[in-house]
């Protein structure tokens, strides 16, 4: 109840201040207003009470027709979808204090009104009926643009905030994915070769480390992702032996970039998953990956059995690879091609990502 209290008071402490500020604003701004009407009208006239008369009107009804317009004809009639009424209300509120205005001015200026305007009624109401129209359309723009601006920033942050959420989602998946098929083959390995799951394990401890102190943030340096890449091929060599062929192929230009954490495993790991089992002839796995004239190329390529194709074809789209999609539309919207194609006897996976040079 007392933190209840606390935040409540709080919350009321920061709305006066946004009131203070906002009312010192416009307290501000209409003192500038008048003073610049005073400064335009001080050669028209050389008594000064007249001149502060003329111009307090002409600034309170100014003042009049946006407040009006804008806390009242708004929220009732523009914002409730209906557009002709808040035209039509906007143009009588602007003759209701042209008429203040004229009769107003009038009196401040007493019998020197003929003397000082030459034109007739008509004439004057127009320019006072003008002045109203005008005042109130720029300000209620100025206003509509800013509200307009803070309105962009607070979705854009939304969908920011979204996005990181989803972001951090996604990753959370990558980590239970992999590790399940990591312990499970170290399962398998301690009955087979106890010294082989020992060893596998040691790399596993390795790989959960740098994703629980080095993948938590938004994007790692390429050579830190290259290791994670390496580490986890050795892994795959340890439990699979012999039988399995990896052909690593990293470019020159692979430095002073950063990438989303996490990215190129999922990839990696699905070549591990759908490989083949030949026991005659290799289990090959190629990795190629390069950086050239600001794209990040990687290419997969696994050997698979033709007996694998339909049960491929359920799992392809699996936790993994859909994961991966997603964060490549979040992270690299429009920057990036993915190319997955399965054959009879392999699968390949080739991925282009425009790297920006602000991620240099």
């Amino acid at each position: 109840m007392k933190r209840f209290q606390q935040k409540l008071t709080q919350s009321l402490n920061r709305g006066t201040l946004v009131m203070k500020r906002y009312k010192v604003h416009h307290v501000f701004f209409w003192t500038a207003y008048f003073t610049f009407w005073v400064w335009v009208y001080k050669g028209l006239y050389q008594d000064v009470n007249q001149l502060f008369w003329v111009t307090a009107f002409y600034t309170i009804s100014n003042a009049c027709m946006y407040y009006i317009s804008q806390y009242l004809l708004i929220p009732r009639l523009l914002n409730s979808n209906k557009p002709f009424l808040f035209v039509l209300s906007f143009i009588i509120l602007a003759n209701v204090l042209s008429v203040f205005m004229y009769f107003g001015i009038s009196l401040a200026l007493a019998s020197d009104l003929r003397r000082m305007f030459s034109a007739s009624f008509i004439q004057i109401f127009m320019i006072y009926f003008s002045s109203n129209i005008f005042t109130g359309a720029i300000l209620l723009s100025v206003k509509g643009f800013f509200a307009y601006r803070k309105n962009l920033r607070r979705e854009e942050l939304k969908e920011k905030e979204r996005i990181e959420s989803e972001l951090n989602f996604l990753k959370s998946q990558v980590n239970p994915h992999f590790l399940f098929n990591a312990i499970n083959s170290i399962y398998v390995l301690i009955k087979i070769d106890p010294d082989k799951a020992s060893e596998t394990l040691i790399k596993l401890s390795n790989l959960l480390r740098s994703q629980l102190y080095e993948f938590t943030i938004n994007s790692i340096d390429i050579q830190q992702e290259l290791e994670y890449v390496e580490n986890y091929i050795e892994l795959e060599k340890i439990r699979k032996g012999e039988r399995l062929q990896v052909i690593f192929e990293r470019g020159e230009g692979l430095k002073n970039f950063s990438i989303a954490p996490l990215l190129l495993i999922p990839f990696l790991e699905n070549c591990f998953k759908h490989l083949s089992s030949y026991k005659d002839q290799a289990n090959i796995v190629k990795i190629k990956i390069d950086f050239l004239k600001g794209d990040l190329s990687a290419y997969f390529y696994n050997t698979k059995e033709n007996g694998q194709k339909k049960k491929t074809d359920q799992t392809v789209g699996g936790i993994g690879l859909k994961n991966i999609q997603r964060r490549l539309e979040l992270q690299y919207p429009k920057r990036h091609q993915l190319k997955i194609q399965e054959h009879s006897d392999f699968f390949e996976v080739k991925l282009l990502i425009k790297i920006d040079s602000h991620e240099d």
